[in-house]
């Protein structure tokens, strides 16, 4: 487990871009508390109570949104991240989580979290520019899921996985999350055989290696060019 100074030291320099002041480290490490979740254990459920935020430490967290008959990962998060953001304004969470790896999250109430920042305005301005880059993630998202075909939209998934959660191996860069079909389809909007056959394609033209649930990307820069072609082609035939 992570000790007070190892935290200190994260909250300092990793958390914000390092932006936080003195203070605000200070208030969360006497007011939260390190918890230990074990994979495959929810944090929270989508439409609970919004009484907690996070600062993920160590481990991954997938973020679900679900419904009665299914449910799609809009994204991964690894340390060092705080989460939910949307909380602040007091509603429900929008989405679950779950952890897919061992993982320490330090939490705070909500109610005094918020107390401290009506005390502190000046850290909005910290908090704003977090919640605009999460919206510009999203956005980038959306024109993915919406313009792009089904292969543009695997192959930008793929892509951003391996620069976000890849790891150098012998063969290119491993995605160090584990992934189905039925996972990699929630994450695009896509139908599992779609995404099949299209995993298949791309193993043919040597761009991608699967060994069960694990994806190497032989070469992330061809990948990208690979994505380019076709967005260049899918522009052409628009035109």
């Amino acid at each position: 487990m992570a000790k007070d100074h190892q935290i200190r030291e994260m909250l300092t320099r990793k958390f914000f871009s390092g932006n936080m002041p003195p203070e605000f480290i200070d208030f969360c490490l006497a007011h939260g508390r390190i918890r230990h979740y074990t994979p495959k254990q929810y944090l929270y459920f989508s439409g609970e109570e919004g009484n907690t935020v996070y600062f993920l430490i160590s481990g991954r967290v997938r973020l679900y949104l679900m419904s009665e008959f299914s449910e799609k990962i809009i994204r991964v998060l690894s340390p060092p991240v705080f989460f939910p953001e949307v909380i602040l304004d007091g509603k429900p969470y929008p989405h679950a989580a779950l952890c897919i790896e061992d993982a320490e999250v330090l939490t705070i109430d909500l109610q005094t979290f918020i107390r401290f920042i009506e005390g502190n305005p000046a850290i909005l301005w910290v908090f704003y520019r977090e919640l605009a880059l999460d919206l510009r993630r999203s956005y980038r998202q959306i024109k993915n899921l919406s313009l792009g075909d089904a292969r543009l939209r695997l192959g930008a998934k793929l892509f951003a996985l391996a620069h976000v959660h890849g790891q150098p191996s012998l063969n290119g860069v491993l995605i160090t999350i584990p992934l189905s079909a039925t996972e990699l389809a929630g994450m695009c909007s896509l139908a599992r055989e779609s995404v099949s056959r299209i995993l298949g394609e791309l193993k043919e033209l040597k761009i991608i290696d699967i060994k069960k649930k694990n994806i190497t990307v032989f070469d992330p820069e061809i990948l990208r060019r690979w994505i380019h072609e076709r967005s260049s082609r899918s522009r052409s035939t628009l035109d």
